[in-house]
């Protein structure tokens, strides 16, 4: 064969995969020219390379339907064992499904440029309703993976009344028992994002976007789901009908029958809820953990419908205004609603804005809401009195709980209170029972708080001390532990009555006293065994009650009367007739007082017997003033003070008798008496303690 330069030989038509091509192979003396076909080249050198839908006949110029070209390049990988399926930077538009089942896959874009249309980077363009583009199934699609990428779907113009065309799911992931993974995908006006379902993982990472009716969905994952990096915002259309219907009809993240999943930095504006936790015939959501929540005009940040819902969020803020509506809270908005019974939240930190009614609101039975921090900055915009915190009234069934780990800041209120009027719920701050040393509820220090002692008791305690127990049973005791305290307090059943002590201001007395439904209460002051009770003033002892005897039955009363009367001091019992013994101690006497002076004073002489009766009179009787005593015969005495003299104010009348009836003159010495029957000069007669005589010496006869 003649030499020939290469530039010189004809050219050759399309190079088929038989045409052969020389190869030198090894070096120096040891090289050696062999020939190889163009297949044989092309095996080797595309063995394991990345496919390109391109290679399958896609166009990607946002008009033929790439679906085919894509499910193909699919297919070659199942064949091959799986692999890279690689996408430009074109717009592939998509009528039918792609369906990746038995074989592991990864879609792998060339980035996206975010906007309201396509841009550049790789989009997915949708414009036919009806099939779900991207199916994921089946146990040797586990592994599979979908990253940078964008999605957008057509839906009508903006305007009154406006809603989305009724899209399916973006991507379906179902019975993958392994990880299927999407990495930084841009959801363009998508009606309803990615849905899992009897599958064992999901991972989402990077989600962005608008969506309509819901973003993610996930149901009988046994294995826990893991989302973090969500972000739901207007890139589709911010105009207000769009995002108002997004605010009325759209759940960002819906949580059925999982159980574990992790969840952080999701990020909603204009959704009905941010995180729902449903149920399915499968059950509920269970032990949820999500780190990160912020969520902007939103009817409910967090809505559990689902009965046996768990979560526990770590920080969550919550905004309900309505959408561009100058500050109006969303109708209906609440940050956090519980709608099913026995559902249990945890927060680390919740704050809640513009709530119209409720910032919580919980309408079944058996909810428990632990919250550590609580913030809630306007709600109760209707002013119709909605509490910052609604628990419904259970009438059957565990009652609602919310326990707060701090006081809850609330604002913005109007005539709302904190908790719900008339509930059976509870909300409250909890601490463990402790003991005397290390209160369960500790305040300054480790030796001071409050600790239960029992199941029905609490206590108080002061530098290790207990100063203070109360019980279920109404028992009260302050000072000390009981038995070594210094009051108590005892409530019987049934108490309608109680012991009031009120304070005063300055100038005004303090009081004590008795406070009840009776018409009527008495106000008793006992002391034990035979001691007395006592009053003081200025530290000393000023009145002492006390009873002589256990069977005591009479007793003394002290009444007010009205004014123009004179209050008594009255003997009481159950005797008929009861009397007043006043006394005095040893030799002292006793003093009744007017107008500041003593007006009588009674005393007696060392073992006195004999003593002054004075006896009223009933009409037209006589008032009579007597001696009485042990003795026979008591003499009553009349004396003044030194030469003052016994005085009557009115005709002083002796006792009349006749000459015959006179009594032993020897009995009544000096004495002078009426008689009725002498002669004119003759009518009184004087004892000298020997006879009667006559004024003029002469013996009465």
């Amino acid at each position: 064969m003649p030499d020939t330069k290469i530039s010189a030989l004809p050219a050759a038509p399309a190079v088929g995969t038989e045409d052969l091509f020389p190869l030198v192979q090894g070096t120096g003396g040891d090289a050696e020219t062999r020939r190889a076909s163009i297949g044989q080249l092309a095996t080797r050198i595309l063995a394991d390379r990345a496919l390109h839908v391109r290679d399958f006949g896609a166009v990607g110029d946002g008009l033929a339907d790439d679906a085919p070209a894509i499910q193909a390049a699919v297919n070659a990988l199942a064949a091959s064992g799986g692999g890279v399926l690689l996408f430009g930077p074109r717009h592939y538009r998509l009528a039918s499904q792609v369906v990746v089942d038995g074989v592991a896959v990864l879609f792998q874009g060339a980035g996206f440029q975010q906007g309201a249309a396509a841009g550049a980077g790789t989009w997915f363009l949708i414009d036919v309703a009806g099939f779900t583009p991207f199916t994921f199934s089946g146990a040797a699609a586990a592994g599979s993976a979908m990253r940078d990428l964008a999605f957008r779907q057509s839906h009508p113009a903006p305007g009154t009344g406006w809603a989305p065309t009724d899209y399916g799911h973006l991507v379906r992931v179902i019975g993958c028992p392994g990880e299927i993974a999407f990495e930084t995908l841009f959801l363009c006006g998508v009606n309803r994002g990615i849905y899992c379902d009897n599958s064992a993982g999901l991972r989402v990472r990077g989600l962005a976007g608008q969506v309509f009716a819901n973003g993610i969905e996930i149901d009988r994952c046994s294995a826990a789901p893991r989302i973090e990096g969500v972000r739901f915002r207007p890139a589709y259309s911010a105009d207000d009908n769009v995002v108002r219907w997004q605010q009325a009809n759209q759940d960002s993240i819906i949580l059925r029958r999982c159980d574990g999943a992790f969840l952080d930095g999701i990020e909603v504006l204009g959704a009905r809820s941010a995180l729902r936790l449903a149920s399915s015939s499968a059950g509920v959501a269970t032990r949820v953990h999500l780190g990160s929540l912020a969520a902007q005009n939103v009817r409910n940040g967090i809505w559990a419908d689902g009965a046996g819902s768990t979560a526990m969020i770590a920080t969550a803020t919550i905004q309900g205004e309505l959408y561009n509506g100058g500050g109006v809270p969303f109708t209906g908005s609440a940050g956090v609603l519980v709608e099913a019974n026995d559902v249990h939240l945890r927060f680390g930190a919740l704050r809640v804005d513009k709530a119209e009614s409720n910032a919580l609101r919980a309408t079944a039975a058996a909810g428990r809401i632990d919250i550590f921090a609580l913030r809630i900055e306007t709600w109760n915009s209707l002013a119709d009195g909605a509490a910052a915190i609604h628990l419904a009234n259970v009438a059957t069934g565990t009652p609602n709980q919310v326990f707060l780990g701090s006081p809850a800041i609330a604002n913005g209120g109007g005539s709302g209170p904190l908790v719900t009027a008339g509930s059976n719920g509870a909300v409250a701050m909890m601490a463990p029972a402790g003991r005397v040393a290390r209160p369960g509820l500790a305040v300054g220090s480790q030796d001071m708080g409050l600790w239960a002692p029992a199941a029905t008791e609490l206590a108080a305690v002061a530098g290790g001390v207990e100063v203070l127990r109360a019980t279920a049973l109404g028992t009260v005791t302050l000072g000390g532990a009981p038995g070594a305290h210094a009051l108590g307090v005892t409530t019987p059943a049934a108490t309608v009555n109680e012991l009031r002590v009120t304070g005063s201001a300055a100038g005004n007395p303090v009081t004590i006293a008795a406070q009840g439904s009776d018409t009527n209460i008495q106000l008793r002051l006992a002391s034990k065994g035979n001691a007395v009770v006592q009053l003081q003033s200025r530290s000393k002892a000023a009145f002492e009650a006390y009873a002589i005897a256990n069977n005591a039955v009479n007793y003394l009363r002290a009444a007010a009367v009205v004014t123009g009367s004179s209050p008594p001091l009255q003997a009481q019992g159950s005797d008929t007739n009861v009397g007043i013994d006043i006394q005095g101690k040893g030799t002292g006497a006793i003093s009744l007082t007017s107008n500041g002076a003593v007006a009588l004073a009674a005393s007696n002489p060392a073992s006195s017997v004999n003593s002054v009766a004075v006896s009223g009179a009933a009409t037209g009787g006589t008032p009579l003033l007597a001696a009485q005593g042990s003795d026979a015969n008591v003499t009553l005495a009349l004396g003044a003070k030194g030469s003052g003299a016994v005085q009557s104010a009115a005709p002083f009348q002796l006792p009349s008798y006749t000459v015959a009836g006179l009594p032993s003159a020897a009995t009544y010495p000096r004495c002078l008496v009426y008689v009725s029957n002498g002669t004119a000069n003759k009518r009184l007669a004087v004892s000298d303690g020997s006879a009667w005589r006559w004024p003029d010496g002469a013996v009465v006869s």
